[in-house]
């Protein structure tokens, strides 16, 4: 694993400060840009600055997701709609930023509610043969039996295929299973971020894989996405989305039961001072980021709904390697209020983020947050 400068991560015995490798120096960035930006033909998406500021941070992008329809996906898990005609605009900018900034674009396809059929393998194999012929060499593929079967892979041998985080693989047996039937890089389960445990055993489970095959497979974490670690809707969520009947009359309706007036989301939870601390998403201090990045590649970043994504993804990882904070991540108000005093709070402090590193989001026997959250509300004024 390739290693860059060391950063102070504990003291030592006499009160020196113990040097290890800095992780988050090795890291890459998987990156989403919405089609709202090749809407309308504005071309904000293939602007002199867009393309400028992507060149400027190359190093750091592994490659760009997109969305793309083609036979037999015409549906996305996360709600993204495409006319058709918005389908070819969106591509066609795609194509253009890959050949201009030299970064791998990458098309998702991710409904794994698409039935699996051989019939639909050779569908999807025949529709991205086009895909292929304008350049893209990297594809994220839902259904693991595809790969099993092989075809896909000897049709197009230099393409790399990702898996969707919908797979949800969270320990050693998954990614081995995944990277055995051919994937390239696989996107974790964002629980896996909160238990060591597990990310040492999918650490270990890749460099087996790799001293047994010669093949090393990428990993892949979640930045965050403001979702609830334990949500009791993760799935159905994204069922609800790919199968909704009226989904393609109306682009909308299908994500009307997540918002006002039901919100059975993360929208619909009312103490948003605790949000932050239960939410899936990278550990906000730099020490506890470092120990992560450890156990994974790439960092992956959302936004293929977000008209503003593509600027805030690039604003993030200039951040990212440019700040020498011991908090990073836009931290919430009640870590930044803590952190500023650490003669008074580092003790509280310290057990929240011990007690957070492998809690597996089981809040239902944890009172961690709430004490937190508790004293900052007795000591803040907040009612």
């Amino acid at each position: 694993m390739m290693l860059g400068k060391t950063v102070s991560t504990r003291t030592a015995s006499r009160g020196e400060p113990e040097e290890h490798p800095d992780f988050i120096g090795k890291m890459k960035f998987t990156i989403s840009v919405s089609p709202s930006l090749s809407r309308g033909n504005m071309k904000l998406l293939t602007s002199r600055a867009s393309l400028e500021r992507l060149s400027k941070n190359r190093n750091r992008i592994q490659d760009i997701n997109f969305t793309c329809h083609i036979p037999p996906f015409s549906r996305d898990a996360h709600g993204v709609y495409l006319s058709p005609a918005e389908n070819m605009l969106h591509l066609r900018d795609m194509i253009q930023v890959q050949k201009k900034t030299g970064i791998p674009i990458s098309p998702v396809f991710n409904d794994i509610h698409t039935p699996n059929h051989e019939q639909n393998l050779a569908l999807f194999i025949k529709h991205f043969q086009p895909l292929y012929d304008l350049g893209i060499r990297s594809v994220s593929i839902p259904h693991v039996l595809w790969l099993k079967m092989g075809t896909f892979q000897t049709r197009f041998p230099d393409v790399k295929i990702k898996n969707t985080v919908l797979r949800r693989v969270r320990s050693g047996q998954e990614l081995w299973n995944h990277a055995e039937v051919g994937y390239d890089y696989i996107n974790l389960d964002r629980v896996i971020v909160r238990d060591r445990r597990a990310l040492r055993e999918v650490h270990a489970a890749q460099q087996m894989f790799l001293k047994q095959t010669g093949k090393r497979v990428l990993t892949s974490i979640l930045h965050g996405e403001g979702c609830l670690g334990n949500c009791p809707l993760w799935e159905e969520h994204y069922q609800h989305t790919l199968t909704h009947p009226q989904a393609d009359e109306n682009p909308l309706k299908n994500l009307e039961i997540f918002r006002y007036p039901q919100h059975f989301s993360c929208l619909s939870f009312t103490d948003h001072t605790i949000l932050p601390l239960i939410s899936a998403g990278l550990p906000h201090f730099r020490e506890d980021l470092n120990a992560v990045c450890q156990y994974v590649d790439v960092i992956k970043l959302g936004g293929r709904r977000a008209f503003q994504s593509l600027n805030d993804n690039l604003s993030l990882i200039e951040a990212f390697f440019d700040s020498k904070d011991d908090v990073l991540f836009d931290p919430p108000e009640i870590l930044t209020y803590f952190a500023a005093n650490p003669s008074r709070y580092e003790k509280l402090l310290k057990t929240w983020r011990r007690r957070t590193q492998n809690c597996r989001f089981q809040c239902w026997g944890c009172r961690t947050c709430s004490e937190l959250i508790a004293r900052y509300a007795a000591e803040s004024n907040i009612p």
